[in-house]
């Protein structure tokens, strides 16, 4: 499949780019891809990655001159620092205690039936002399067995019983931190796996009514979190490993054309054509290539569709749930890893200097117990849940054979899938 931008334009009629390529309809062999098409790709990411590098270097050229201090101070302006990056001070940890969650789900269809096998685990760190600590796990004390099992009789849409266990998993998971926040565990950090901000908003707004009532629930539970969090002085921190988000790269395109590119302010900008080139980027492509280990970006408003949970047009009868602002930065923990979109949240009728410190806090903790690993940039309390979460095989094959087995005595029959059961 070519690419079709104007910035690949040619006068050139054999140039590889070419942005009138017409569609084929018939395939080729296999010698063909080989000699052609699959080279033709390779060198089309190539030019890509030469127009990357031009535009990312011109960023790191005009570093002093994108300088957002004059919009901060609107509303609208997501971007809340004035530079776009500096450097993260190394925190001493000693004595802290941090938790991380995660879990995993498999779901299991049928013509006739859906089960869903949900795994959740905290974890705690107690760390002493830096980087070591001791660690607890729960429910669980060896950090194993806290499995759930759902089944769906009726019959519904393959989305939406995804969606649903996707709920249930989300829901387990701040559930079992209210519960670990009540035991007064003495908790400093909390690190979710994934976003700290609920689900996409537009499930409150349901037709189905089902899964429009357990979202509500879901809401609750997160609300229940963020307050448990404020009253008991944690920090809650959402560490997304993998995200195609665009927000941070979109903002800093508009940004910069707020600033007015002209022949003697930011000429460099005009001259590659920034705003085309800019769309080529996600947040992680961009701010890997911005970025140096021990450097975060600038911290900018996320999640601002949160606010449309204060509607109060279609949802009168839903509460005031949510009174805080929602913010992310970009942190490169090592040298050769992509940076991890961090999020957290305050109040919203704290100042601006509280996120700002926050953000410098947080990248201050994350960064000495995410940098063991020069090519994996991940905090280790976060890691380790992951694994402790993660299924393992013999685990899902003891939970479904013994469910097969059960439902055989009982009479009934699974009807899988044709794909699953052809018999070629």
């Amino acid at each position: 499949m070519m690419i079709k931008s104007d910035i690949f334009k040619s006068e050139n009629k054999n140039d590889l780019l070419v942005e009138n390529h017409k569609f084929q309809p018939i395939g080729l062999t296999q010698e063909q891809l080989l000699l052609s098409d699959i080279k033709i790709i390779a060198l089309e990411c190539k030019k890509i990655e030469t127009l990357k590098n031009n535009f990312s270097r011109v960023i790191l050229n005009n570093l002093k001159n994108l300088d957002f201090s004059e919009f901060i101070p609107y509303p609208k302006f997501s971007i809340k620092e004035r530079f776009l990056k500096k450097s993260v001070k190394s925190s001493n940890i000693d004595g802290l205690n941090i938790v991380s969650v995660d879990g995993s789900s498999v779901i299991k269809k049928f013509m006739n039936a859906d089960f869903s096998f949900l795994k959740i685990i905290a974890t705690k760190y107690h760390f002493y002399k830096n980087h070591d600590a001791k660690i607890l796990y729960y429910p669980d004390l060896g950090g194993f067995n806290n499995f759930s099992v759902r089944a769906n009789y009726i019959t519904q849409d393959e989305n939406v019983v995804d969606v649903n266990t996707s709920m249930e998993m989300n829901f387990m998971e701040i559930n079992l931190l209210n519960r670990l926040i009540k035991e007064d565990l003495d908790i400093d950090f909390i690190i979710i796996d994934g976003s700290i901000v609920i689900m996409p908003i537009n499930l409150l707004f349901s037709k189905d009514l089902e899964l429009s009532k357990k979202y509500d629930t879901l809401l609750k539970e997160y609300q229940k979190l963020y307050v448990n969090c404020q009253e008991n002085n944690i920090t809650l921190i959402g560490s997304i490993k993998d995200t195609r988000s665009k927000a941070l790269t979109n903002l800093l395109k508009e940004a910069i054309h707020l600033l007015k590119p002209n022949q003697d302010h930011l000429n460099d900008f005009l001259k590659i054509n920034y705003r085309q080139l800019a769309d080529l980027f996600s947040d992680l492509d961009l701010f890997s290539r911005i970025l140096n280990e021990s450097e975060r970006s600038c911290i900018f408003n996320c999640k601002r569709e949160i606010e449309k949970i204060r509607d109060d047009g279609m949802k009168k009868q839903i509460p005031y749930y949510f009174p805080f602002n929602f913010y992310a930065f970009y942190l490169k923990n090592v040298k050769f890893d992509v940076p991890c979109r961090i999020e957290f949240f305050i109040d919203e009728n704290s100042p601006l200097e509280e996120a700002l410190n926050k953000a410098d806090i947080i990248s201050s903790i994350l960064y000495p117990i995410s940098c063991l690993n020069d090519h994996y940039g991940l905090p280790i309390p976060q890691i380790e849940a992951h694994r402790r979460a993660a299924f393992k095989p013999h685990e899902l094959n003891l939970l479904f054979k013994n469910l097969i087995r059960n439902l055989d005595m009982n009479g009934i029959k699974l009807i899988g899938k044709r794909r699953d059961r052809r018999p070629f």
